[in-house]
């Protein structure tokens, strides 16, 4: 980690994280959940469920696709809850850090020197059962193959326009997510695999404070 001298110089890259956090004192089995904003090599900005004290003493599990990272942190500020209906933001130095998990922190922030997108998509598949919005007849079933805080990757046995908007529930290890989305892309069909599933891109454009805490959760807990 950088001399304290340095940190003011360390770039912050907004980029959108599952948590979980414990206080250091404790080794809990299931800590606090919650999102990160922005993040650095030395430092990050969290979006939490319930307000932290001041300079308390945390232990950290960030899940990002290269692996996940468990940093020893110390809460520096907290703030208000988010403006958009999310949780309270919360700033943390982190005060130990594996220097292979180091890498791996240096891995997620750039990639082939380009600037990663701020919602980033993690391997993640789970069960999706999907209907279009006020059609609930019409349901359709099939799975994810990445998943991030804005969308997914939704993988269905057959074609969904672009521009439809669903409702469809991920049927995680502890209890269903809900959410609400739009269908951005579809596969060309020489992308496809014959008699395979098609790949759709799906954009949330409606996941409350309550869901993206659960999303959050399984997606740093795992199956």
């Amino acid at each position: 980690m950088r001399d304290k001298t340095d940190r003011r110089h360390v770039r912050r890259y907004s980029i959108q994280l599952p948590l979980l956090h414990t206080p250091r004192a404790f080794r809990a089995q299931r800590g606090g959940i919650g999102w990160t904003r922005d993040l650095s090599e030395e430092g990050a900005c969290m979006e939490l469920a319930e307000r932290l004290q001041y300079h308390m003493p945390l232990r950290l599990r960030i899940q990002t696709d290269r692996g996940t990272i468990e940093p020893e942190a110390a809460v520096t500020w907290t703030g208000h809850s988010s403006l958009s209906g999310g949780g309270i933001l919360h700033g943390v130095t982190l005060t130990h850090l594996d220097s292979d998990q180091l890498q791996i922190l240096q891995a997620v922030l750039l990639s082939k020197g380009l600037v990663r997108p701020t919602k980033a998509r993690l391997p993640f598949e789970v069960a999706v059962t999907c209907h279009p919005k006020e059609q609930t007849r019409m349901m359709f079933q099939g799975g994810t193959r990445d998943i991030s805080r804005g969308g997914l990757l939704l993988r269905l046995d057959q074609v969904v326009p672009p521009g439809t908007v669903l409702e469809l529930t991920l049927h995680s290890p502890t209890w269903p997510v809900t959410a609400q989305g739009t269908i951005v892309w579809v596969a060309p069909p020489e992308g496809r695999t014959p008699g395979g599933p098609i790949g759709h891109g799906l954009r949330f454009t409606a996941l409350d404070w309550t869901s993206a805490l659960a999303l959050a959760r399984f997606l740093v807990e795992g199956p």
